[in-house]
């Protein structure tokens, strides 16, 4: 999108798969152009360590060094969750396991490594070793209030409420009641290279607070099953400071990261937790300049509806607030 004219920085992320060639010895440079055998053992658990069996394999190898050439097979796992796998590679194979009740994952394993002991014979070395995957399992997916976020920032400079389960701004800006998120958005700009940039993501109540984590990309669950029990912080700052020749800091919450919040707390006499509400907000988290007048927000989040549960796992089918095209959420 073009709306975050000052605040959006593209970056240009290269991934090389074919490595420095001259450091490697004349039968691994050909293996890594022609390609060589390869045997691996993909060993599939579920969360908890128990083999998944029946799951559905489908395995990619590439035997040369054009991608286009690929020899896909497919099968299932064994009684002891394993499937084992033959077939000539340039360096790696990927994989996408899937079984009903099971959270769909991708990966990929590489036989290639940096090391000169990495072939022997034309075929990849180590000789069919065995890789444990994690299928994460359905556990108790639950309706929730699922919303992806695209609005524009009421004030700047000054704390805006944000009501979770409402998806709205509180009142005088919105419709929402109670304040689980506070946003404040800085920014100084001078032109489209020399600007600084500051989101102060923070909780209304001291005792709510939110947790920082990473994304396991490799399944469609990108998130872990439930809230943690304590470590939160009371805010997160982002920013975004540069010139037009330095990025002088850059903090943000990426696509490959998210947000656990607590929220709602209350506490006994003792100080001990006897309400409170959780979630997560999947990053990216973007935010800027929108036009003149305006700064504006994106992020997508999720809110349990029940006090005390820290279940995260998001049902898709049963989103609290329907399935409109501007709130669908498709991922759990």
């Amino acid at each position: 999108m073009n709306r975050f004219v000052a605040g959006t920085i593209i970056l240009i992320l290269c991934y090389l798969s074919v490595c420095n060639l001259s450091a490697a010895s004349p039968e691994i440079e050909k293996a890594r152009q022609y390609g060589a055998r390869g045997q691996v053992t993909l060993r599939i658990t579920d969360s908890t360590g128990k083999p998944v069996e029946n799951a559905l394999m489908s395995v990619a190898f590439f035997p040369s060094d054009s991608y286009a050439d690929t020899d896909v097979r497919a099968g299932q796992t064994d009684t002891n969750g394993c499937f084992c796998i033959e077939g000539k590679t340039v360096g790696d194979l990927t994989f996408s396991i899937t079984k009903s009740n099971h959270y769909a994952t991708t990966g990929k394993y590489w036989f290639y490594r940096k090391e000169e002991n990495c072939l022997l014979n034309n075929r990849w070395q180590p000789w069919n070793p065995t890789n444990t995957v994690v299928l994460k399992e359905h556990r108790n997916p639950l309706p929730m209030y699922a919303k992806n976020v695209d609005a524009f920032i009421p004030t700047q400079d000054t704390p805006s409420g944000f009501d979770l389960e409402f998806g709205d701004w509180v009142a005088p800006y919105g419709k929402g009641k109670k304040a689980d998120l506070l946003i404040i958005y800085h920014a100084k700009i001078e032109d489209i290279l020399n600007f600084s940039n500051q989101l102060v993501i923070a909780c209304n109540n001291k005792l709510d607070g939110l947790q920082r984590a990473r994304k396991e990309i490799e399944s469609s669950l990108l998130s872990t099953y439930e809230a943690p029990i304590d470590g939160y912080q009371q805010q997160m700052v982002l920013t975004i400071n540069r010139t037009k020749h330095t990025i002088i800091m850059h903090e943000e919450i990426g696509d490959k990261e998210y947000l656990i919040f607590r929220t709602r707390t209350v506490l006994d006499e003792k100080g001990n937790i006897v309400s409170a509400q959780y979630g997560k907000i999947y990053g990216p988290i973007e935010y800027g300049r929108a036009d003149e007048n305006h700064s504006a927000i994106r992020f997508t989040y999720y809110f349990n509806p029940t006090a005390n549960d820290r279940n995260l796992e998001f049902d898709p089918s049963r989103n609290l607030f329907g399935q409109t095209d501007k709130q669908r959420v498709y991922q759990p």
